[in-house]
């Protein structure tokens, strides 16, 4: 690295193990002197500046009525659909991959500005996004970015 300070935005997904995977790159980086900003859901509000990261909150969807816990939507999503887990992989196109791809495209729609809005502020030398989809805002957002899968629902 150079003299100045690289900005690495983390992009995980709304859940503990995609969000923990990035901890730890992000702690090797932050080791090595780069300025690690993670982007997540605001029901992980204060997680990450515990562990010592600076933080960008955004949403998925419209705020809930009552407070969330981190990651919660996506573990009503998991016990909503568990039900469908014995279908067969053929009834599960509809009845669970459907849905799961629905979520994550009307979460890409809805973030958007707002994911816009903070990489314009960071001006991030690479973003490095944990998630099945690809993000918009993070393909055009004029710098190099790395995609991880550490969840993909198709295995």
């Amino acid at each position: 690295m150079g003299a100045e300070r690289p900005t690495i935005v983390f992009f995980p997904e709304g859940a503990h193990g995609p969000t923990n995977n990035c901890i730890g790159i992000g702690r090797i980086l932050a080791q090595r002197g780069a300025r690690v900003v993670f982007v997540v859901e605001e029901s992980f509000a204060g997680t990450l500046e515990a562990k010592g990261f600076e933080e960008r909150l955004m949403r998925l969807q419209p705020p809930p009525d009552k407070p969330e816990e981190p990651g919660q939507f996506w573990k009503d999503f998991i016990a909503d659909t568990a039900p469908h887990f014995r279908e067969s992989t053929f009834e599960q196109i509809q009845t669970l991959i459907r849905p799961i791809w629905q979520s994550l495209i009307d979460g890409a729609v809805y973030v958007e500005p707002r994911l816009r809005e903070i990489f314009a502020e960071l001006r991030p030398d690479v973003i490095v996004e944990d998630n099945v989809v690809a993000f918009p805002a993070v393909v055009t957002a004029g710098c190099p970015w790395v995609r991880i899968v550490s969840c993909n629902p198709l295995e």
